[in-house]
């Protein structure tokens, strides 16, 4: 059924429905004579993930406001016209009077606030359950809560103040399109306006299904009516939505997004006959969800020469989602071939989180100030994180006035609470007034000094790796006992070793009496941000708190804590293996932290490959060279490092998927125990080769390892496979052994093949 036909249906209902005595036509127009309310057009749900302090249940909130009288929900609030920066409840901003009230409405004014207000709480408790899923890097929605959040942000962007206020006025040339439509609208009832019909339109949208907005477009489509004015509205809609995959973007550790007036849809890129590669939605401080045009796909941005896609994103390595279908349609889908086709049930989709680096984070920031108007507002949770980013922004647009005096604001602001903190951090350990005490008991002089430097501003450092290796250096001087500073700095590098020696490899001999390679006392800026990207959601995942807290100094703690645990790591070629493949991205950071000839470098070159009887037993010898020698510049090395981490994430992603299949799945995955053996017969090894071989390249085939110019010829090529082959093995062997199971059960039963130490695989199963 058409849209046309159920408005006309409802208008018959409507028209059929009476209103029974005079005191509810006095009730009614009451209402109508309130004064106007005022409403928010950015949820109240989404203000409070930017709210100052702890957040607080409903019930809380409720019962504090009786006691005090006072909102006690509140945010950081920037208004762009006054210059000013200061602490507004969050009932009294980002709002507007009567925007969504329809005087038209006798029987209840407030019909648009109620619809939304119930499509707001279904939406939040998706967000709510997309922030819980940050932790595992993927989010599985069921269809009906997809098509729920699609409809949520569009109804996000077309609600804003300045699209209600200019989206259907007959003036503006950008509505030529919807200028007959309106006019008639005006002429048959010439007391309505242009907001009135923004509301007329809203309500369409608000009880329309998602389901039911594409089949009246796709009715318009297929009857040739598209270009009726009556189709706008779900042209407009399925046009929004069809053209773009959802994807969701998590900002860097110690990085933040942030909100504005108009932070809901905002159009960033370009390509020929595309007005916007990214439609941009701020969710909180952590998320954003971003609409990326279908030109974006993976397979088809390869494709596309260079420049014809025009934006400061590109660079995101944007994944697609992937659908999950219903269990009696799906069957196995491991195999590529074995793929179910699109047309079948979709029954849920799975999302993985983007993360963004801390330059994408700013670049991304930098998008929504770029859009920020002289009328507009901002809010952000931390006054630090926000700085950086408004400094970031004006180095790239630098004739940009509008944030000048919030920069002011935060400069002034953080140095005096940043010279306070150190100074009570340094002597939180003095001695009570009443006794003696040697000054120089509370730290060294000479680190003192500098830490003040750094807090107040006056000593700066090329990067922030520079700085954190600079004063690594000084405390390592310090003849006095160490401060509280020192003694967490050494707290986080302990904890970290300790996890990190947890995922070296058992019964595995690394190199020994190799002496420790130095790192660089100083790095590009970018490399920096690199390193810290990849290296404090590394601590952070092995049990150590790594957040600055905004704070000058506990971001200098954190930062010397990761560059004292690179030095530890480097002495040690267990812990810098397990920490080489923790990430693709890793190799190609980690080993631009040294000058070339490290030790592990002088072993590589004087190493000269014999004869094996089988090529596992190849790869597993060939492995404690290139990868158990310690820190190395070898592009052998860091090829093995990022296959093997690559492999390894892929894995980690079929988990999160739901597999292997049943009963597979519910064994357990853990074997902390388990070794690989060290020798393996070249029948066996040849098929345990070859079937990994088969499957890696049919699940991987779009993987493309890039190290800049690519030296290595094919025979070490394959060597490089085989051995991060073995170390995938490894891996799953303690960490995913039910899918080490499920593999071997695809060998011809008679081979008796031995993987592990002391365990025959068939042997176990019987």
């Amino acid at each position: 059924m058409s849209r046309r036909c159920r408005n006309d249906r409802t208008s018959k209902r409507r028209a059929n429905t009476k209103v029974a005595g005079v005191q509810i036509f006095q009730r009614a127009g009451a209402r109508r004579a309130h004064t106007s309310q005022y409403q928010h057009v950015i949820p109240r749900f989404i203000l409070r993930k930017f709210q100052l302090g702890i957040p607080k249940s409903r019930k809380e909130r409720d019962k504090e406001f009786e006691r005090t009288r006072v909102d006690s929900e509140c945010i950081l609030y920037y208004d762009v016209a006054t210059g000013s920066l200061d602490t507004r409840p969050i009932g009294k901003v980002y709002g507007v009077l009567g925007i969504y009230q329809d005087v038209h409405n006798i029987r209840n004014i407030n019909e648009l606030e109620h619809k939304l207000a119930h499509l707001e709480s279904e939406a939040a408790s998706i967000i709510n359950n997309l922030h819980e899923a940050l932790p595992w890097g993927a989010l599985a929605l069921k269809c009906s809560s997809l098509e729920l959040l699609q409809k949520f942000l569009f109804l996000m962007h077309f609600r804003t103040r300045s699209h209600s206020s200019r989206a259907f006025e007959v003036d503006r040339p950008e509505n030529i399109q919807a200028h007959q439509w309106v006019e008639r609208i005006l002429e048959a009832d010439s007391t309505r306006s242009a907001d009135d019909i923004w509301r007329h339109t809203l309500r369409y949208y608000l009880d329309s299904s998602h389901s039911e907005l594409m089949r009246d477009a796709a009715y318009a489509v297929e009857s040739g009516e598209e270009d009726l004015p009556e189709h706008i509205p779900s042209i407009a809609y399925r046009t929004y939505l069809d053209d773009y995959f959802l994807s969701i973007w998590e900002a860097a550790q110690g990085e933040e997004f942030i909100l504005t007036h108009n932070a809901f849809g905002l159009s960033e890129g370009s390509a020929t006959g595309c007005p916007a590669l990214h439609r941009i939605f701020v969710l909180s401080p952590r998320i954003a969800v971003v609409l990326c045009n279908v030109r974006l796909r993976p397979e088809t941005k390869r494709r596309r020469r260079s420049g014809s896609l025009e934006s400061s994103l590109l660079d995101v390595n944007l994944t697609l989602p992937v659908p999950n279908y219903t269990a009696e349609e799906r069957g196995i889908q491991l195999f590529s071939h074995q793929r179910s086709s699109w047309e079948m049930k979709i029954d849920s989709v799975v999302f993985k989180i983007t993360k963004l680096t801390r330059s994408q984070t700013l670049e991304l920031n930098s998008v929504v100030l770029f859009n920020l108007e002289e009328t507009g507002s901002l809010t952000f949770r931390s006054a630090t994180k926000m700085l950086r980013t408004a400094h970031a922004f004006r180095s790239n647009f630098p004739s940009s006035h509008l944030v000048i005096p919030l920069i002011a604001h935060l400069t002034t602001s953080l140095q005096s609470e940043e010279v306070s903190s150190l100074r009570s951090s340094v002597t939180s350990s003095a001695a009570s007034p009443d006794e003696d005490f040697d000054p120089l008991s509370l730290g060294d002089l000479v680190l003192y000094v500098l830490l003040m430097q750094i807090c107040s501003g006056r000593k700066q450092s090329p990067s922030a790796y520079d700085r954190a290796h600079f004063v690594l250096k000084i405390m390592a001087k310090a003849k006095a006992k160490p401060t509280s500073f020192a003694r967490k700095i050494s707290r986080k590098v302990r904890r970290a070793f300790r996890a990190c020696k947890g995922d070296m490899e058992d019964g595995m001999s690394f190199a020994e009496g190799v002496n420790p390679a130095p790192l660089l006392s100083s790095i590009p800026s970018k490399l920096s941000s690199q390193l810290f990207e990849l290296m404090i959601p590394y601590m952070h995942k092995r049990g150590v708190k790594m957040s600055g807290g905004g704070e000058t100094l506990k971001v200098l703690q954190r930062d010397v804590a990761v560059v004292s645990f690179l030095q530890h790591a480097s002495c040690n070629p267990g812990v810098w293996h397990a920490l080489s493949h923790s990430s693709p991205e890793a190799p190609k950071i980690l080993s631009r932290l040294f000058k070339k000839g490290t030790p592990a470098d002088e072993i590589i070159a004087k190493f000269s490959p014999s004869i094996f009887s089988s090529r596992y037993n190849r790869a597993y010898s060939l492995r404690k060279v290139y990868g158990m020698a310690g820190p190395t510049t070898s592009p052998i090395s860091q090829r093995y490092y990022g296959l093997t981490a690559f492999i390894i994430e892929y894995f980690d992603h079929l988990a999160v998927l739901g597999f292997p299949p049943e009963p597979y799945f519910s064994q357990s995955c853990k074997r902390s125990n388990a070794q690989l053996v060290h020798i393996m017969p070249r029948a066996h090894s040849d098929l345990l080769m070859k079937w990994m071989k088969k499957f890696l390249r049919a699940e991987l085939e779009e993987y493309e390892y890039e190290l800049g110019e690519d030296t290595l010829d094919e025979t070490t090529k394959e060597w490089v496979d085989e051995m991060a082959i073995v170390s995938c093995l490894a891996w799953l062997g303690k960490h995913r052994r039910n899918m080490v199971d499920f593999i071997l059960d695809g060998f011809p039963l008679g081979m008796n093949l031995e993987l592990f130490e002391g365990e025959s695989h068939w042997e176990c199963l019987n």
